[in-house]
């Protein structure tokens, strides 16, 4: 068990959301700034982005797979094995941010640039993911992780939102210098931050359970020594197989059902709400940054209410809570849609805004349920393999994220350009206009819904995770197998989905050719 972790610790693993500035600019912007100032097609635009996603999916198990890997050289003996990843992908993720904000460059030039800021940026989220479980086995203080990360998205999201509105006004909205500038600002605040969080966070520390590396080249788990030499076509097996065998996990295909949803009816939401607020409700864009910075505003209250909500109810029921929520909001967002040329501007915004308040309500609820019980699942592995892999899972997040939202971009730019969408327009068409409105409000109905019904397939609540702690501190310390109570194994079991004989590292999740 680690040493209690200090506040300084806390805020340094903080720093990851705050220096969302950078990607908020990106979700928000970055579709907008590309068909109306650069000209580029809506076709080509969302084919670009969902292609660096695509990118991301595919390298973030590797980043997952080193980084776990990383105590067997020297770099990661003397940083660590999260902190070394970071060494190279901070400062790469900030050249090819800012190479996407400068106009005049060939599309080839945007395309590569997209591309690798996505794969740097996915070596960063999958060190942010793997935290929480990495820096302390103790729930309250993963609850308290989870809940400083929100917040200081919040404050990054409404310190961006609030500035936005001012810097429109001063340099104005319709010329591409504003967007530049404010991307170039963002960059460098959210590339210090990260910096800052560099010289803060804690890892465990180098043993038994981290030397995973051991795990892959002897054949065997769960014993010290030196991992022997893989060559470099048993390596990408090995990647591939760590990738696909922990599906095997009961428990984390659960979780899948939960994150999945979570993201995507978010992204959905983020990639249109630039357009549905301009095209549908016909209001500007400094209403955007307005809401946005109000109702992240109201998120960072909302956090601590949730932190409150899903420790006495867990997080499944703490995701149906802010799920349904969500849903009437949504609805009542697609009445104001339909009555938007009715209803004066000011009271568009008013109401436009307040909605989005009680959104940012539920979505808080959702995310703070999902991020809290993902921080579960590397105890869920560790009793399998016997090795930490936080890396590993975090990878498996943002790469299955990005797949489904890479889809998404793909299918939202392909409707709307079918639909009659003109880029660089002041208006829209009224089929386009019905089409965003529809998008907006009825795709993230239907995959919230999905999210829900995965609630009620979940096991992992706080009791049960103190009984498999306790196991698997059982088995750290010499404890027989043998041993196990009636209520353990069954526990175990229905959290695996395997076999308790074929728990701690008798199987071959991590080494596809070990044999029990």
């Amino acid at each position: 068990m680690i040493a209690k972790l200090s506040w300084k610790a806390k805020l340094g693993y903080s720093t990851f959301s705050l220096s969302y500035v950078m990607q908020t600019m990106i979700v928000t912007w970055q579709m907008f700034y590309f068909t109306t100032f650069l000209g580029v097609s809506m076709a080509v635009t969302a084919v670009l982005i969902a292609t660096g996603k695509i990118v991301a999916s595919v390298i973030g198990p590797v980043w997952g797979y080193i980084s776990d890997r990383m105590y067997r050289n020297a770099l990661g003996r003397r940083f660590g094995r999260r902190r070394s990843i970071l060494i190279f992908a901070i400062p790469a993720n900030f050249v090819f941010y800012l190479l996407l904000w400068i106009p005049n460059l060939p599309i080839p030039v945007y395309f590569f640039a997209n591309l690798l800021y996505w794969a740097f940026f996915a070596g960063i989220t999958t060190v942010q993911y793997g935290l929480p479980s990495e820096m302390t086995e103790n729930p309250t203080q993963r609850a308290q992780l989870v809940g400083v990360n929100q917040i200081a998205g919040a404050i990054g999201g409404t310190f961006l939102s609030v500035l936005n509105v001012y810097l429109f006004t001063i340099w104005g909205k319709d010329n591409w210098e504003s967007y530049f500038n404010m991307a170039l600002l963002y960059g460098i605040i959210g590339t210090a931050v990260l910096m800052l969080g560099f010289l803060s966070i804690q890892e465990r520390p180098f043993d038994e359970s981290t030397n995973v590396s051991d795990a892959d080249g002897n054949g065997t788990q769960g014993t010290s020594g030196t991992a022997g030499h893989i060559g470099a076509g048993k390596r990408l097996v090995s990647v591939v197989w760590n990738f696909l065998s922990v599906l095997k996990v009961k428990e984390f295909r659960n979780y899948l059902g939960l994150y999945l949803s979570e993201e995507m009816f978010r992204t959905v939401r983020g990639t249109l709400n630039t357009y549905f607020v301009i095209f549908v409700l016909l209001l500007d864009p400094q209403t955007v940054s307005l809401a946005t910075g109000v109702n992240l505003l109201f998120g960072i209250a909302c956090v601590g209410f949730f932190m409150w909500v899903t420790a006495k109810i867990g997080g499944p029921r703490a995701y149906r809570l802010g799920g349904v929520e969500v849903i009437f909001v949504f609805l009542a967002m697609f009445a104001l849609a339909m009555t938007a040329s009715s209803i004066p501007t000011g009271t568009r915004a008013v109401l436009y805004i307040g909605l989005g308040l009680f959104m940012n309500f539920g979505i808080t609820g959702v995310v703070n349920a999902t991020q809290y019980t993902y921080t579960f699942i590397p105890d869920v592995d560790e009793i399998i393999t016997s090795k930490r892999r936080e890396g590993q899972y975090a990878a498996i997040n943002s790469t299955i994220d990005d797949i489904f939202s890479s889809a998404e971009t793909i299918v939202i730019g392909l409707v709307l350009e079918a639909t009659g969408f003109v880029e660089g327009a002041q208006s829209q068409p009224p089929q386009t206009v019905f089409a965003l409105a529809c998008l907006f409000s009825f795709v993230p109905i239907a995959i919230c819904i999905v999210g829900i019904v995965f609630t009620f397939r979940l096991r992992l609540n706080r009791e049960n995770h103190e009984q498999l702690l306790a196991e698997i501190a059982r088995l750290r310390d010499g404890g027989s197998m043998d041993d196990v109570t009636p209520e353990t194994r069954t526990l175990v079991e229905s959290l695996t989905g395997m076999p308790y004989e074929q728990c701690w590292g008798h199987n071959n999740v991590i080494n596809v050719a070990h044999k029990a």
